[in-house]
């Protein structure tokens, strides 16, 4: 007969290892945190300092907080890039397709699309007039005139 009993320093350890590898699948930088509180859970219970699961739980709770706090925003930079490169979007020169009147919504042509757009202007943007996007918000293109 197999015995399928797991101690509790594997379960953490395989629990931290499921954690990290679903850090990967998702970039979320936070998955990778609470694998690792998991992990340093099953080093104390294998060096004897956590037996009872409300310490092992205390543990888990403190370490993935503190990483997350003290290495996230770090992580972020090293491995997500720079995001200080603006959207490729930003700047585009692009056509009314209809008019965009003051306070409403009208629509732009984008990349072989057509798509909603409004502007902070106090007057309405005519159609066939040059505006540049500045945002993408949604759905929605904030433009403004071409000076």
């Amino acid at each position: 007969m197999l015995d399928w009993s797991f101690s509790p320093a594997l379960v953490w350890a395989v629990l931290g290892l499921l954690l990290l590898i679903a850090e990967v699948a998702t970039l979320s930088f936070i998955l990778c945190f609470i694998g690792l509180g998991a992990l340093i859970v099953a080093l104390t219970i294998w060096l004897g300092i956590t037996p009872s699961f409300s310490s092992q739980l205390i543990v888990f709770s403190g370490s993935s907080l503190l990483l997350m706090l003290l290495l996230r925003k770090t992580a972020k930079k090293l491995f997500a890039g720079h995001t200080d490169a603006p959207p490729d979007y930003a700047g585009q020169k692009v056509k009314v397709v209809k008019a965009i009147p003051d306070g409403g919504e009208g629509t732009i042509r984008y990349r072989g699309s057509d798509w909603i757009a409004f502007s902070d202007t106090p007057q309405t943007i005519s159609e066939g007039t040059v505006v540049q996007i500045e945002t993408i918000e949604g759905i929605r293109v904030k433009v403004k005139p071409v000076a």
